[in-house]
């Protein structure tokens, strides 16, 4: 299963991750870190040119596009696996 692992080394500020196609949504804190594992499933028909994935940054945070479609999961440090949301402040 084709993995990328996001770490956040900053000791001030949260890392958003968004994970696309199904704009989902995951912040680091500082020192934390997560795994996104794809699906291989049908991979051959659902590649980004040769890649897996494809990873892109804006002023918001980095874009993770997957080859597999709506098939990953997020895990933390441990290998739990993290809900659409993580993290995020209450809008309280």
């Amino acid at each position: 299963m084709p993995k990328i692992r996001f770490t956040n080394p900053h000791s001030d500020k949260p890392c958003l991750i968004f994970v696309e196609p199904r704009a989902e949504e995951y912040r680091l804190r500082p020192g934390d870190a997560f795994t996104v594992e794809f699906d291989e499933s049908d991979r051959a028909e659902r590649m980004i040119g040769d890649a897996d994935f494809d990873v892109s940054w804006n002023d918001k945070g980095i874009v993770v596009w997957t080859a597999s479609g709506n098939d990953f999961v997020v895990l933390d440090q441990s290998g739990n696996e993290l809900e659409h949301g993580h993290q995020q402040p209450s809008e309280d």
